[in-house]
C-alpha cells in the first residue's frame, strides 16, 4: 500500500489547509509539501476538540474501549504505509517502527 501525504490538517472532520507551505525533509524518499499550522489553524482545532469531549466525555467505558479498539484496526488496516511513511520520515529501520506501531 502506498500513500502519498497531502499536507492537510484534520480539523472537525474537515481537510484544511493554509495558504503557507514548507517542504518536508525526509531521511529518504520523496519530500512532500505541508501547510504551516497557524495559530487560527490550532485555534479551530482547540475548539474542536473541546466541542468533541462534550460527545466522547460523556460516553461509556465500553463505547471507549470500541472507539479505541477501532482505532487501533485502522491503523493495522494502513500498517504498511504507515510503515513506509515513517522509514522515509526517520531513517529508521523498518523492523523498529513495526515494533512502535504494536506498541501504538
Amino acid at each position: 500500500m502506498s500513500f502519498t501525504p497531502h499536507g492537510k490538517h484534520l480539523i472537525a472532520g474537515d481537510w484544511i489547509a493554509s495558504d503557507v507551505t514548507f517542504q518536508s525533509e525526509p531521511a529518504h524518499g520523496p519530500a512532500h509539501s505541508f501547510s504551516v499550522g497557524t495559530p487560527d489553524l490550532v485555534n479551530a482545532a482547540c475548539e474542536a476538540a473541546e466541542q468533541a469531549f462534550w460527545t466522547y466525555g460523556y460516553t461509556t467505558r465500553q463505547q471507549r474501549a470500541d472507539f479505541l479498539n477501532a482505532i487501533a484496526d485502522q491503523i493495522e488496516a494502513r500498517a504498511e504505509a504507515i510503515t513506509q511513511i515513517g522509514t522515509q520520515e526517520t531513517g529508521l529501520p523498518e523492523a523498529r517502527l513495526q515494533g512502535e506501531r504494536g506498541r501504538t
